[in-house]
């Protein structure tokens, strides 16, 4: 598999080749336990069997260049929140840089309060996280469940290397919806042809026409570039562009495009 990689520069962008989803993310969770502060996305583009064929269409991507993913328009209908709180949660005692499904933690915003995030599904060495505010019309101090049951503000896949005190501490576990939250995939080009697939990545078949204009391809991104987001929801710094990967939207789901038997 490969997928096109942003770095904090805007212009620096590269393809990004591993021989799996499981390769990939293992690599990623080294690098962010190396450095917790890196800035990176990347937008998983293709994939085909190591060897001759992922070297063949790597290299063809390479020259003809990616089209731009698709990205559903965000609900104008939510309305704004108030961060989120956890009282009715204990710390849990993890060991640092881990994170399981049904976790739910807390990721300041840098203005001495925190927002409630909920862990949604593990992939490999990667998780898929969403964070949430507290709705207006919800008095402090807010039951975290019926926080976590009204629409997330930030969602993605990352990596758990801010797991650990003082950044992304873990207060409880609750049981994540994921078949309302976790998104279906797409991936592949117009010239091999669109896929889409499960979020697992266990299920695929071909993208209809409206599933590969709709269907966003996976992206993962650091998990400091999540707290910036955060930061940006909470209004401590602008929104920028890049943080569209991140913003919570209506996309297909998994569990719609995929039912279980």
């Amino acid at each position: 598999m490969f997928g096109r990689r942003k770095n904090a520069e805007r212009s620096a962008q590269q393809l990004h080749q591993a021989d799996s989803r499981e390769q990939l993310f293992a690599e990623l969770s080294a690098e962010t336990r190396a450095d917790p502060e890196a800035l990176f996305t990347i937008e998983v583009v293709d994939h085909a069997q190591p060897g001759p064929a992922l070297d063949e269409r790597a290299q063809r991507l390479r020259r003809t260049g990616v089209a731009p993913t698709p990205l559903a328009t965000p609900d104008p209908t939510v309305a704004p929140a108030s961060a989120a709180t956890a009282d009715a949660f204990h710390p849990l005692s993890r060991p640092p840089f881990s994170a399981a499904a049904g976790d739910v933690f807390l990721i300041p915003d840098r203005t001495g309060d925190a927002l409630l995030g909920h862990v949604i599904a593990e992939v490999f060495d990667a998780v898929y996280v969403t964070v949430f505010r507290r709705p207006e019309d919800v008095p402090p101090p807010a039951d975290p469940l019926v926080v976590l049951a009204t629409q997330p503000v930030v969602a993605g896949l990352t990596l758990p290397a801010r797991f650990r005190p003082g950044m992304w501490e873990i207060v409880g576990t609750a049981t994540p919806d994921a078949g309302r939250l976790l998104p279906a995939y797409s991936w592949g080009t117009a010239a091999d042809g669109v896929q889409v697939t499960d979020f697992s990545g266990s299920r695929s078949r071909p993208a209809s026409v409206i599933e590969a204009e709709t269907v966003p391809r996976q992206v993962v991104v650091s998990p400091f570039f999540v707290d910036i987001a955060v930061r940006a929801v909470a209004g401590m710094v602008d929104w920028h562009p890049d943080f569209e990967h991140l913003r919570y939207r209506a996309s297909p789901r998994s569990a719609d495009l995929f039912p279980e038997a």
